[in-house]
């Protein structure tokens, strides 16, 4: 039977730790989903979206959080159980984006603290690969070598 792919990719504009955080906490939520035999790959890339890198600009402060730095976060899944779904893959990526929201008490100062205290806004674009044509599968295959999918059959006729 063949396995079921989607992937998730996630491209955020933020300071480094930041994303360094979020990249940890993605990752771990996405380990944590899905049972076994499912499997799954993450792929950071760099990534420079000028749209994004706008908005980071318009809601941060250089002086507070430092030069943003774009990456795309490539969450890819592989199963032929029957249990990746792409209901269960969007809820997964609602789970993980909830790490980017704004903590509403983050922007209390603490007493004597001397920066601005307010908390890092960070800009995202999130693509959903669910039903993935050919092409698609083999780019997916290309990207998470860990998933172990063929991106081509072994025996081709002619």
């Amino acid at each position: 039977m063949k396995a079921v792919v989607m992937e998730c990719r996630i491209r955020v504009c933020g300071s480094t730790g930041r994303l360094r955080e979020f990249i940890d906490q993605a990752s771990s939520r996405a380990l944590n989903a899905f049972p076994k035999p499912v499997k799954c790959s993450l792929v950071v890339e760099d990534s420079d979206s000028l749209l994004l890198r706008r908005q980071w600009h318009r809601e941060n402060d250089v002086d507070d959080f430092g030069v943003p730095v774009g990456k795309d976060v490539c969450l890819a899944f592989a199963d032929s159980s029957g249990r990746l779904t792409a209901s269960k893959l969007e809820s997964l990526s609602r789970d993980i984006l909830a790490d980017l929201e704004l903590d509403p008490w983050a922007t209390e100062l603490p007493a004597g603290s001397s920066t601005s205290g307010a908390a890092e806004s960070v800009p995202w674009i999130l693509t959903l690969s669910t039903d993935v044509d050919r092409a698609s599968r083999e780019e997916i295959a290309a990207r998470h070598p860990m998933l172990d999918l063929r991106a081509k059959p072994l025996i081709t006729t002619s």
